[in-house]
């Protein structure tokens, strides 16, 4: 509850030691800035997670104000009870959208401010591949309403509308203009009625990029929309089953020690969830935790792919068997269709089912981001993990790819704030102090890596990836002896253990050694290296893409499509 009075604001002040000038942020831009979010967030959290906020009222007006001493003690308690109303909300009955629920997008015109006559031809490609592309769209639930008239040379002063008996729940208004380094289109999906801005983004092109420009526009514009429209649609519920308590607690366990994110935790969980799959085998949830019990396993590079996910698919098409509308399996699936068999358009189909079976599922969206931030579609990755943290602010590891959805999109100071936060709640948190460490070195700060990347090794009581990645900070550094010298050991490893064949790629590539790169690239491929998904955005690779080596594993990787996409989000 918000407290309005005075002496409660006085005693907090006076138990922390500090004076108001140094606890009391004054406004919500300052308690925003405080927590690294932007106001709106701040603001739900007030509403929906308790956010301590205090209000002063004035004759005239308002103020808000908040204590920073207050803000870190309920940081420290929602961080304590997310763990279990996650596990809790887990279990229950889940929801769905409504099947009878129809959204309908109204398209203005593209309107044509400064292309020259030459470049029409591009625009009415532009245009005729959004709307096919939105049409494709869950055509049973959004339709897609567009005038038949062409690109306009000038903006109107009244736009084109739909009739008035024509029920529209968003308008998409878009612009295109040449701005003598090449062509920026402007997109902006607007409330019918109230004009109020949902969402907007501009994209850039070089002239050399214009071949592909009409679907790449249409394939960002899709994604953003369908996160923007489709996750604000309103649930119902439907019924669940009811399985054995014996099950349920051991489920609750498996998630606990899931979420520890480290190989004891991990190992744990697959016996908890194995010993609910005894207890209740027609239980689907228990599968979906196995399943991603097994995918970590190989993605931190503790046991090979090929050993354990041919199992999680298993596990994760038997929850799915169970229960057709688990949203936790839809997402189990998709990550093993992302990391293990790079079918990019099923792991996108089965993301997507997993947020339309729940909403309010974080992971669904978490892990989307990564498929969209892969395909170098980063403002819809954004979108995505900024979904997910609304749902679950203080979610550790949520926070951590945040930092990294941020860092494949080449913005590493947005990265570096997210993983700050997440060592705010917890400070021995190993992939937080890893993924900082590459941020800091991209950033040219190699002293401060290179302790983040000790730190990281610490923690972890030795990790052969991260090994690697600090071979590639020496690297970089100009420390080349260092880098060799890691390396070398590394190759020395016994054979059973995993090598991070990505991250050692990624060192010969800042040594300069493209062809040791390509021979520990294509050796990744052929493990199926589940970390491959960031190839064509992961800074490291950045001075090596125009080799066409490089270009024939990201072809093989299937990946080719996204590449341009890449080069021109960082304009």
């Amino acid at each position: 509850m918000i407290k309005n009075f005075a002496p409660a604001i006085l005693n907090a002040s006076q138990s922390t030691g500090l004076g108001a000038s140094t606890d009391r942020l004054d406004s919500w831009k300052e308690i925003a800035s405080y927590l690294r979010r932007e106001v709106r967030t701040v603001q739900l959290w007030e509403k929906r997670e308790g956010l301590p906020v205090h209000r002063h009222f004035h004759q005239s007006l308002g103020s808000v104000f908040a204590l920073r001493s207050e803000i870190d003690r309920w940081k420290r308690q929602v961080s304590r009870e997310s763990a279990n109303q996650e596990l809790e909300a887990a279990i229950t009955p889940k929801s769905t959208r409504s099947a009878g629920g129809h959204i309908t997008i109204y398209v203005l015109p593209l309107k044509n401010v400064t292309v020259t006559s030459e470049r029409r031809r591009l625009c009415d490609a532009i245009v005729a591949q959004t709307i096919a592309a939105l049409e494709q769209v869950n055509p049973g639930s959004l339709g897609i309403v567009s005038p038949k008239v062409p690109v306009q040379q000038e903006p109107r002063a009244s736009p084109v509308r739909p009739a008035d008996d024509q029920k529209i729940d968003y308008v998409l208004q878009w612009s295109i203009q040449d701005d003598g380094s090449g062509l920026r289109v402007s997109v902006a999906l607007l409330f019918a009625g109230t004009d109020a801005v949902v969402w907007s983004h501009t994209y850039r092109c070089r002239p050399t990029d214009f071949g592909d420009l009409p679907t790449y526009v249409a394939d960002q514009i899709v994604q953003c929309l369908w996160l923007k429209v489709f996750s604000a649609s309103s649930p119902v519920c439907v019924e669940g089953r009811r399985e054995r308590s014996g099950s349920r607690e051991a489920y609750l366990k498996g998630r606990y020690f899931w979420n520890q994110r480290n190989e004891g935790g991990l190992r744990k969980a697959i016996h908890c969830f194995e010993s609910a799959i005894r207890e209740d085998p027609e239980f689907a949830l228990p599968y979906s935790g196995l399943a991603d019990s097994l995918t970590l396993l190989s993605f931190y590079e503790i046991v090979s792919p090929s050993e354990v996910m041919p199992r999680a698919r298993c596990a994760a098409l038997k929850a799915i068997e169970l229960d057709p509308n688990l949203a936790e399996a839809h997402a189990s699936l998709a990550d093993v269709f992302l990391h293990f068999d790079r079918d990019w358009q099923a792991a996108d189909h089965e993301y997507r089912r997993s947020i339309q079976c729940n909403p309010d599922y974080a992971l669904g969206y978490h892990w989307y981001a990564n498929l969209l931030a892969a395909r170098g579609q980063h403002e819809a990755a954004h979108i995505a993990i900024m979904h997910a943290l609304e749902i679950d602010p203080v979610s550790i590891i949520t926070l951590v790819w945040a930092g990294v959805t941020s860092h494949l999109a080449h913005q590493f100071d947005e990265a570096i704030r997210h993983y700050q936060s997440a060592l705010e709640l917890d400070p021995h948190f190993v992939w937080a102090h890893m993924y900082m460490a590459q941020a800091l070195e991209q950033k040219g700060n190699f002293k401060e890596a290179l302790r983040e990347f000790e730190t990281t090794i610490q923690l972890a009581g030795g990790n052969n990836c991260v090994q690697a990645m600090k071979a590639h900070a020496h690297a970089v550094a100009g420390d080349k002896s260092s880098a060799r010298e890691i390396l070398d050991e590394l190759q020395l490893a016994p054979s059973h253990h995993c090598l991070p064949s990505y991250d050692i790629a990624a060192t010969y590539a800042a040594l300069g050694e493209s062809h040791q790169m390509v021979t520990w690239l294509n050796r990744a491929c052929d493990e199926r290296n589940m970390k491959l998904f960031t190839l064509t955005q992961d800074p490291r690779f950045d001075p090596l893409r125009h080799r066409s080596e490089f270009r024939e594993i990201v072809e093989r990787m299937g990946l080719k499509q996204y590449t341009s996409a890449r080069r021109r989000s960082r304009q």
